[in-house]
């Protein structure tokens, strides 16, 4: 017989009682593994094998290997490319294919190009319209399965404790729930929200190891922050986390030797486009054709970058520029509107000063500033600035305090995941911001 509790005695946490009958207090949302076997196969049968009756003549592989199955094997090898690398890139913050292609369609255009230079180069015969229009194809059913994953696939999230609940990012693909909530209604969460430090309490730190042993993953705020926003908050930033902040030394030589390589390589391209620029700057107005101007690089070291000369010669003012500022040329707005006049920074990244990905380099003047006001602001300098970079695709561009504080955050986001994968991602959507010119003044 179980013996009767005393009347006023401590009652124990309910996750621990509940635990103790063998019913755990919160339960785990369903496993999303066939959500992404689904999306591959359906993007497969749709990109690949349905067009097959449209081009094949007679049944393929029955008579070994002809135009029909070289086709065959060649899309399938271009959609297996193309989706390993959306689904990684969708990965990143703010990088979802929904309503905008542009993400995956350069992709896709590389990688079925690639295969069809590989077929000329072996003189395999296939079906060119039908090899591309298969890339046509993965990318309208990338789109399409973003589009639904954005809509109907919603995530359940507890939060401990519930006051932290205004702090999460709002975002139509979450929802923030309390636990009290989770448990009452007996809710399936994807995770465990909370705040891991010592300030935890009793009754908390067992609610979370109750959800640990029924298979709910544990996440710290500060985590799914940044994999929300793609910003690393700076507050409650300590010095443990700056080991987190250096990128792999391997990875940056081997990037290094690769924007050498390629920016060698588009030196026939950007040479004639430079040279038309340049003579649009000299018609437009008088003065020089490049602006040079001190910038605060790697380690703090300080150099020269060269840009094409957007303003009138001798217009003086502030280092930012305001929009509609009346210093800039009416072919210097065509060109900071879609970053042509970025387009002379090559010289810095063959020099050694850049790289085409990285933080943007601020101006001394104001470095010395942002440095004064904005804890940790240094920290940028930890790799090269860029050309572009994730605070510029995100954000834009910036001069006021919060502003700098909100584009540092994007910047420290960089560095703590500095990858092939994002630095892939950033160009990729940099092609889309010249695009649309969003974001310049």
């Amino acid at each position: 017989m179980h013996e009767a509790m005393p009347a006023g005695a401590a009652q124990p946490p309910r996750a621990e009682a509940e635990s103790s009958r063998g019913k755990p207090a919160i339960r785990s949302a369903p496993e999303r593994f066939f959500e992404t076997w689904l999306d591959a196969l359906g993007g497969f049968l749709f990109s690949v094998v349905l067009p097959i009756p449209f081009y094949a003549t007679g049944e393929p592989f029955a008579k070994g290997i002809g135009a029909t199955e070289q086709t065959i094997l060649s899309t399938a090898v271009a959609y297996v490319i193309v989706w390993y690398c959306g689904r990684r890139l969708d990965a990143f913050p703010r990088a979802t294919l929904q309503g905008n292609v542009g993400y995956v369609a350069p992709v896709a255009a590389i990688a079925y190009a690639a295969i069809a230079v590989l077929l000329l180069l072996l003189r395999s015969d296939y079906s060119r319209v039908q090899l591309f229009g298969s890339g046509l194809l993965t990318i309208v059913w990338m789109a399409f399965v973003a589009q639904l994953r954005a809509r109907y696939l919603i995530r359940d999230y507890a939060v401990v404790p519930s006051s932290l609940l205004p702090q999460m990012p709002e975002t139509s693909a979450c929802r923030w729930l309390t636990y009290e909530e989770v448990e009452a209604a007996g809710l399936r969460v994807d995770a465990m929200i909370a705040d891991l430090g010592p300030d935890l309490t009793e009754a908390q730190v067992s609610a979370l190891a109750a959800a640990a042993i029924a298979g709910v993953p544990v996440l710290d705020r500060r985590y799914i922050v940044e994999t929300m926003t793609g910003r690393t908050p700076l507050g409650g930033l300590t010095p443990n986390e700056f080991g987190a902040l250096l990128p792999s030394r391997q990875y940056l030589v081997i990037r290094r030797g690769l924007e050498l390589l390629l920016t060698v390589l588009v030196l026939p391209i950007l040479l004639p486009v430079i040279a038309v620029v340049a003579l649009l700057v000299r018609l437009d107005s008088s003065g020089p054709i490049f602006f040079l101007q001190n910038r605060v690089g790697r380690r703090g070291r300080v150099f020269r970058m060269v840009k094409f000369r957007t303003m009138h010669h001798n217009a003086g003012g502030p280092s930012f520029t305001t929009t509609g500022d009346k210093r800039v040329t009416r072919i210097g707005g065509v060109l900071r509107r879609y970053r042509l006049d970025e387009v002379p920074q090559l010289v810095n990244v063959l020099r050694g000063d850049m790289s085409w990905v990285g933080p943007r380099p601020e101006a001394l003047t104001l470095d010395e500033e942002y440095v004064r006001d904005i804890p940790h602001f240094a920290l940028r300098g930890i790799v090269r600035p860029g050309v572009t970079g994730w605070a510029q695709i995100n954000q834009g561009y910036a001069h006021e305090a919060e502003e700098m504080r909100h584009k540092l955050e994007y910047d420290l986001y960089y560095l703590k995941h500095c990858s092939l994968w994002l630095d892939v991602m950033i160009v990729l959507r940099t092609f889309a911001v010249l695009l649309g010119g969003a974001g310049a003044r």
